[in-house]
């Protein structure tokens, strides 16, 4: 399997990009996770393969987050990713709309002594991440990195979708879905009401 690494300084110049459906997809990350995840888009390359392991170093996001994170901490938030379903609208082959669910995550390796965790993305979620020609949302890794806020680097990817349009309308309840704080179904209770 190939390794690949950027240095810190290529990280912060970086600008990263993802399809507009994980933008505007059903899921709630901690910032943590959301690092994490940030931290894997910046490492991508359009020759990159299936095969393709992407590895992380835990200072490195140290440095560009400027937070001090604990080995618990990225032990829980990759397992999330690993474990965590994330719901994608996208149109099916017969032209209407279909829910796909998928992981990011098809494997989280952590290196022992290194200070580097390994991750191998899921099949499926690849051609949200990979050849985006349009449809795609495109961000500053080292802006999205300085938030602390789960919801404030949910808000800043948004906003970064609609940056060309000038502006977007989003009502208070198709936010609170997308950041899974309101059940669809209105059979858990809602978050900050």
């Amino acid at each position: 399997m190939e390794r690949l690494e950027i240095t810190e300084a290529e990280q912060q110049a970086k600008s990263i990009r993802q399809s507009n459906a994980i933008t505007t997809a059903r899921y709630e990350m901690s910032s943590c996770e959301m690092d994490v995840f940030f931290s894997v888009l910046s490492k991508l390359k359009k020759d990159d393969t299936n095969e393709s392991l992407y590895r992380i170093r835990v200072k490195d996001m140290q440095d560009l987050t400027g937070r001090d994170f604990n080995y618990q901490q990225f032990r829980e938030s990759t397992k999330n990713l690993v474990s965590r379903v994330y719901e994608l609208k996208r149109v099916g082959a017969n032209g209407g709309e279909n829910l796909l669910q998928v992981s990011i995550f098809s494997s989280v390796e952590y290196i022992f002594g290194e200070g580097v965790i390994e991750v191998e993305l899921s099949e499926k979620i690849r051609p949200y991440l990979f050849n985006l020609k349009d449809r795609f949302t495109s961000y500053s890794l080292q802006s999205a990195l300085s938030l602390s806020s789960k919801y404030a680097k949910r808000i800043y990817q948004l906003c970064s979708q609609w940056k060309a349009a000038g502006t977007k309308d989003y009502s208070i309840d198709e936010l609170k879905y997308m950041f899974g704080l309101k059940d669809p179904k209105g059979k858990k209770p809602e978050q900050y009401q």
